[in-house]
Order: C-alpha cells, then sequence, then structure tokens
C-alpha cells in the first residue's frame, strides 16, 4: 500500500499491518509521525529525506499535464489560490493583499479562489481584488482565470499547485526554499526568503518557515506587470511537462514501478 504521510493514515496504515501488506509512505516537508512506520519511504524533496530514517527512496511525485490543458496566458491578472488557507498562514495570504494593494497600477487586478472566507484580519476591500468562495468543479478549473500564479508558500508538503498551475500555463511566483524551488526552479519567480524560523506545533513538527515581507512580494508583483507573460506562459507549461508523467526525459513510470518491485520483492 501506498500511503501520504498525513494525520489521516492512522487507521488505514494499521489495518494493512494487520494484513501484513507492504507499506510505502510518502513523507512531506512539514510532517513526520515516528510512530507511521513503513517498509520504505519516498522523499520527494531534501527535507522529507533528513527527516526519515531507514529504507528510503529519493523519488520525484509528477503530476499529469495531460489533467490540466494549457492556455496561452498573455495579460497581467494575478491569480491567488487560497484553498482552505493553511495552518499558519502558510500561503502568506495578508502579505499578498497588501502587496497587491501597494501597486500604484488601477489596471492591475487580483483574482482570489477560496474554498472557505479569507483570513480574519485580512481586508479585501481593494476594488481590484475579486474573491471567489466556494469549491471548484474540477482542480483544472482553479486555472481557467488568470495570468499570473501567486503562490508565496512559507512552508509545504508537496506543493503540487505550483505545477499544476505552470501546467494550466500560468507563470509561477513562490518562495525560494525547499521544497517549493524543486518545481520552480527560474530564480526571476523565486523570492527570497526575510526570514527562516522553526514551526512545530500540533501536526505540523520541526518544519522550516519561509518567511516573506509584503515588501519582497510586491516588488516581485511590480517586475511582473512588465514581463511578456505569453513567453513566460510557454516557459512554464514545458517547466511542468519535464516534472510529469509525460515526461520525455524522465522515465518516472520506469522509476516508481522499480522501486516498488524492490520492497515487494
Amino acid at each position: 500500500m501506498l500511503y501520504l504521510e498525513t494525520c489521516f493514515s492512522h487507521n488505514i496504515v494499521g489495518k494493512m499491518k494487520e494484513r501484513r501488506k507492504k507499506l510505502v509512505g510518502i513523507v512531506m516537508h512539514e510532517t513526520y509521525k515516528p510512530e507511521l512506520q513503513a517498509d520504505a519511504f519516498v522523499c520527494p524533496s531534501a527535507s522529507a529525506w533528513a527527516k526519515v530514517e531507514g529504507r528510503k527512496y529519493y523519488l520525484f511525485l509528477p503530476i499529469s499535464v495531460d489533467d490540466y490543458p494549457y492556455k496561452r496566458r498573455q495579460g497581467k491578472v494575478f491569480l491567488s489560490n487560497l484553498g482552505y488557507g493553511g495552518v499558519n498562514d502558510r500561503r502568506q495570504f495578508g502579505k499578498v493583499v497588501k502587496a497587491f494593494s501597494g501597486l500604484k497600477d488601477p489596471k492591475a487586478k487580483l483574482i482570489v479562489n477560496t474554498q472557505v472566507a479569507p483570513p480574519v484580519g485580512v481586508s479585501v476591500d481593494d476594488p481590484r481584488i475579486e474573491v471567489r468562495q466556494g469549491n471548484k468543479p474540477l482542480p483544472k478549473d482553479i486555472y481557467e482565470d488568470g495570468d499570473i500564479s501567486i503562490l508565496p508558500i512559507a512552508y509545504g508538503g508537496y506543493e503540487r499547485g505550483i505545477l499544476e498551475s505552470m501546467a494550466s500555463g500560468l507563470p509561477c511566483l513562490t518562495m525560494d526554499a525547499d521544497p517549493m524551488n524543486l518545481f520552480q526552479f527560474n530564480p526571476d519567480f523565486l523570492i527570497k526568503p526575510d526570514r527562516y524560523w522553526i514551526l512545530d506545533g500540533g501536526w505540523v513538527r520541526n518544519t522550516l518557515y519561509a518567511e516573506a515581507s509584503a515588501e519582497s512580494i510586491r516588488e516581485k508583483m511590480e517586475w511582473l506587470l512588465t514581463i511578456d507573460t505569453e513567453e513566460y506562459s510557454q516557459q512554464a507549461r514545458r517547466m511542468a511537462e519535464a516534472q510529469s508523467w509525460e515526461s520525455r526525459d524522465i522515465d518516472y513510470v520506469g522509476e516508481w514501478s522499480r522501486m516498488l518491485e524492490d520492497v515487494c520483492s
């Protein structure tokens, strides 16, 4: 059984152990519970690798670009996928709003997709900000509108949203920190953290928090208003394709198959 290492895995992992099934856990950047033992661990990032002992494999976990049709982006509409907000404001949404509100361009626009109301204390009264609340029918629909994805994630388990947005044709601005800079490796689209600190509470354990200032985000957004979005849109898709199950450069299916055969032999 292949399982994602989260607090929701306890019951099913216990049942599989009782049935003496082989267990392979995918370890995330921010979480690790030692009691969730497995026959092997998959570590998609360096920080995940450092958190586990025993049999482990450094394997990337791709997406399928076929699930995210490419749409050429040519405008300057920012898209923030807030989701459920994230524990400890890991998406730094308040700073995104403050950074955007500091832009002087009256034509600038920010679309916010969220399943819940924006965090308490974050004012989104700038008329250039459009908040769209509620679930989307399919994951790909999150990226239907907008031109540039804004995801300054302070810490992430496995930030597939970066790859998903790039596969959809949106250049993605995120943090220059593990694991975010695994997926977005164009330095122009990476924000240098202003400070790091260790987050340790609840399910999130011993996790490096990469914090950005609103000013750092605003400076990058100012630059994004000047770029050729179409050129970077095409580059984003190519980067996502190279990190997908359909990649022509790396046989990800073969790598995963060999790992599973090794564990089960």
